[in-house]
């Protein structure tokens, strides 16, 4: 037939185009997977740190004499979380200041959870005791 004219895609043309959307979706479905996994780091930290100011203020709450480390489990809501306190007194020789033994505590405050990758959330604090007040003054 002379003069017909050939409609469509030669098969080079359509491996080609197979080939460009083969690599887009490839690249697509790699940064879908890599937010996924920041989207599961954010809610970690942003919960861990909802639940270790939760758990200072219960320990300062508590009351300076009654501080010590210990470890436990948070609610229901959060039983996938977990926490660890180490409490230490901090005397003259670890600040260089006179007269600072048994006025200050440093507490460090460690969330974990119980998923795959095992994240961690820490915390410290140093608080100081109560200052009483001096008669007469």
């Amino acid at each position: 037939m002379v003069g017909s004219s050939r409609a469509g895609f030669t098969l080079l043309e359509v491996m080609v185009s197979v080939a460009i959307i083969g690599i887009a979706l490839v690249t697509l479905i790699g940064s879908q997977s890599q937010s996924i996994s920041i989207a599961t780091i954010s809610r970690f930290e942003t919960t861990a740190s909802f639940l270790a100011r939760w758990k200072l203020t219960e320990l300062a709450l508590a009351g300076f004499d009654d501080l010590h480390s210990t470890e436990g489990d948070f609610d229901e809501e959060f039983a996938q979380f977990h926490w660890k306190v180490e409490v230490r007194d901090l005397g003259e020789e670890d600040t260089g200041i006179k007269g600072v033994d048994e006025l200050l505590k440093v507490v460090d405050l460690v969330i974990f959870s119980d998923f795959e990758n095992e994240e961690s959330f820490a915390v410290r604090e140093i608080i100081m005791a109560p200052v009483k007040p001096v008669p007469g003054t």
